[in-house]
């Protein structure tokens, strides 16, 4: 017995289409808009058999009997033919009646009472796969032409989208590196969309280049070497970039080192913390960005952004033309509440003076230019440090920037000149002599 067909076109497989269109030449053809429970609702008042068939081109049914016919017991149930990896498949059999009885009552087409799945090997026809950058994936969709494309960074996992309810985006790892995006107007990130579908699954996992920065600083040789053993077995390559004179010239030459598309700049007066795995993976779903991990500061017992180990974007970096008064805030960042390192800086005067200066004129420039709460309280924390090693200097630093603000009247033209070490060192010279 023939039933009546809908036969949604997404116009993705031609020979699957002529496979059921010469089976059933007089279905009703429909594109495929909003989904497969709306494509129902609209054809179902015109089937006039018993029950009746929706198809799509996503599915090869070369081998499938479309003479299927339900036993007594499942005369009510919708019967749907899944494929392995896609439980909501894009094949049905649904009862004319059954389904306009419950019509009204359902939310989704999941709600139907009773639904039979038939788990099949049908050939399922994916859509395309595309390898992606972490810096030109949004670029990637953003001019996407398919309803669909599978993007990956490492192992590609193809995912077969359900349409049953509205077109989701597909999220099917924790580290977000294979994506099914559906084709829409991004603005600036892909967390735009909505709605979205994360699934569990584990992530390939990532590993960038590790970029240790120095300047002769009396600790830089013994953290290093607590930093080659923590990367001893890990995959991650080191760099060791030396010398460089200035803050930006220094970064840029870390980022120009590195073969990767981030890297984690290490910085001399850095302890690495022996649970900072470096296997840190960005947000596929922002724009790219730094991310700057926690660190703490046990002159002031605090941990926060400041001093930390940062994963640097590397295109970022070589873009900064370092005219903000912080290298790293001055472009998109986030800051992960992830322990890095412990600063050493307070054990060399000159590197605890400068480190305290700098970070403490920013801290009252914002605290005028930019209030929050946290700022305020960590300059607090900063102008009243703990006996401990160090403290003094940070203490003279305290003054000594707090006097250089006031004086300049927070004009920001004279406050950049803290930007550069040499400035804040001939200050130190001042002081102590």
């Amino acid at each position: 017995m023939a039933f009546d067909c809908v036969f949604v076109d997404f116009q993705k497989n031609k020979n699957f289409r002529e496979q059921v269109l010469d089976r059933f030449p007089y279905a009703r053809v429909t594109p495929f808009v909003v989904s497969y429970y709306d494509i129902l609702r609209s054809f179902v008042e015109d089937i006039r058999t018993e029950f009746f068939w929706l198809a799509t081109d996503l599915v090869d049914t070369t081998e499938f009997d479309f003479d299927y016919i339900p036993e007594q017991h499942e005369q009510r149930q919708i019967h749907v033919w899944n494929t392995r990896d896609q439980r909501e498949g894009d094949l049905m059999l649904i009862p004319t009646a059954e389904f306009k009885r419950q019509m009204a009552g359902l939310k989704f087409l999941r709600d139907f009472k009773d639904i039979n799945y038939h788990g099949t090997e049908l050939a399922y026809d994916d859509w395309s796969s595309v390898r992606f950058s972490f810096d030109d994936l949004i670029t990637q969709a953003r001019s996407q032409k398919e309803r669909y494309v599978n993007y990956y960074y490492g192992t590609p996992r193809p995912i077969k989208p359900s349409f049953w309810e509205d077109q989701k985006f597909y999220i099917h790892d924790r580290n977000k590196l294979n994506l099914l995006i559906p084709k829409f107007n991004i603005r600036e990130e892909l967390y735009e969309y909505s709605p979205k579908y994360f699934l569990d699954n584990n992530g390939d996992a990532v590993h960038f280049d590790v970029c240790y920065i120095h300047n002769g600083e009396p600790q830089a040789e013994d953290n290093l070497r607590l930093l080659q053993q923590h990367l001893q077995n890990k995959p991650n390559r080191l760099h060791n970039i030396q010398g460089v004179k200035g803050r930006k010239q220094a970064y840029q030459t870390a980022a120009r080192a590195s073969t990767t598309e981030y890297f984690y700049a290490v910085f001399a007066k850095l302890k690495v913390d022996r649970d900072f795995d470096f296997d840190f993976v960005p947000d596929t779903l922002k724009s790219p960005r730094h991310y700057i991990f926690d660190c703490y500061n046990p002159v002031i017992n605090y941990t926060y952004g400041h001093q930390a180990i940062i994963l640097y974007n590397k295109k970022l970096v070589l873009e900064n033309n370092g005219t903000g008064l912080d290298f790293t805030l001055a472009q998109k960042h986030d800051h992960i509440s992830l322990l890095s390192a412990e600063t050493t800086f307070y054990t060399d005067p000159r590197v605890c003076y400068r480190t305290a200066f700098r970070e403490i004129v920013k801290l009252m420039y914002n605290k005028k230019s930019k209030p929050t709460v946290e700022n305020n309280f960590i300059l607090n924390k900063w102008l009243n440090p703990d006996l401990v090693p160090g403290a003094s200097h940070v203490q003279a630093a305290g003054e000594d920037a707090k006097r250089f603000v006031e004086s300049h009247g927070h004009d920001f033209g004279s406050i950049f000149k803290s930007y550069e070490w040499d400035y804040v060192d001939r200050l130190f010279d001042q002081r102590y002599g």
